[in-house]
């Protein structure tokens, strides 16, 4: 059993929405070191300054989501949970799904996987 399995939806949500939207904010600054922070060390690896500031620049809906985005659910797995966000965007019309994945690592939870869609 994993310390996500014990938590309720709402202590989920408390504990995931300030990481997400400390996610957001730093995208919206493009700021590579904020918006890291807590990530894991194999994502990390795969998501380096260069590509985030690369994906900022392809991807300009990251760069454009709104603040007020809301909690829609959460997927659990054995070792991990991801919880899934309804986003807005200042630019674009219509709705996008935020996908926040995360996992018990060496230092307690750990960010594994980050999404927009």
């Amino acid at each position: 059993m994993t310390q996500f399995s014990r938590l309720h939806k709402e202590q989920l949500r408390a504990v995931a929405e300030p990481i997400w939207k400390n996610i957001v904010e730093a995208a919206r600054e493009q700021n590579y070191a904020r918006f890291s922070r807590g990530f894991s060390n194999e994502l990390l690896a795969k998501l380096s300054e260069e590509h985030f500031r690369q994906s900022c620049e392809d991807f300009p809906v990251l760069t454009s989501i709104e603040p007020d985005f809301e909690f829609i659910d959460s997927i659990h797995r054995e070792n991990s949970i991801t919880i899934l966000w309804r986003l807005s965007s200042s630019k674009f019309e219509g709705e996008f799904l935020g996908q926040l994945t995360l996992q018990s690592g060496e230092n307690g939870m750990e960010i594994t996987a980050v999404s927009v869609n």
